[in-house]
């Protein structure tokens, strides 16, 4: 089901060029809702008697894509820009989307000290 009126207007999507966002998507064939991150590198506004609805031209920020896909304004119900923070102590801007994956494995606080060795090992078992 699309919403009845768009959160996305031209002007509000011009500013949007270039950004990575994160964005719910409300799609009639899918009974939930869906997250996904785009890369969005352009936009096509409604222009009456050519263009019906307006939409984005993105990429998926997690795969390589050839081309760009489309997202329409009215399948959207949340969208938010992810901001590129420069790494503390540095000007220097982390590689983008870097701290959205994560491993999950878990690391120990301190290296190198009796009772964690320099692999990172505490030689305890693990159920």
């Amino acid at each position: 089901m699309t919403s009845p009126r768009s959160i996305v207007n031209p002007a509000t999507a011009a500013s949007l060029i270039g950004q990575t966002v994160m964005v719910e998507l409300v799609l009639e064939e899918e009974p939930e809702s869906l997250w996904r991150c785009f890369h969005i590198v352009g936009l096509v506004a409604p222009v009456p008697g050519l263009v019906k609805e307006g939409h984005f031209l993105v990429f998926n920020a997690f795969q390589d894509e050839q081309f760009p896909n489309e997202i329409f304004w009215s399948d959207i119900r949340t969208l938010t820009t992810l901001h590129r923070r420069p790494l503390e102590g540095t000007d220097q801007l982390p590689p983008a989307l870097g701290g959205l994956i994560r491993s999950g494995a878990a690391l120990p606080a301190r290296r190198n000290s009796s009772t964690v060795p320099a692999n990172g090992s505490t030689g305890a078992a693990h159920p």
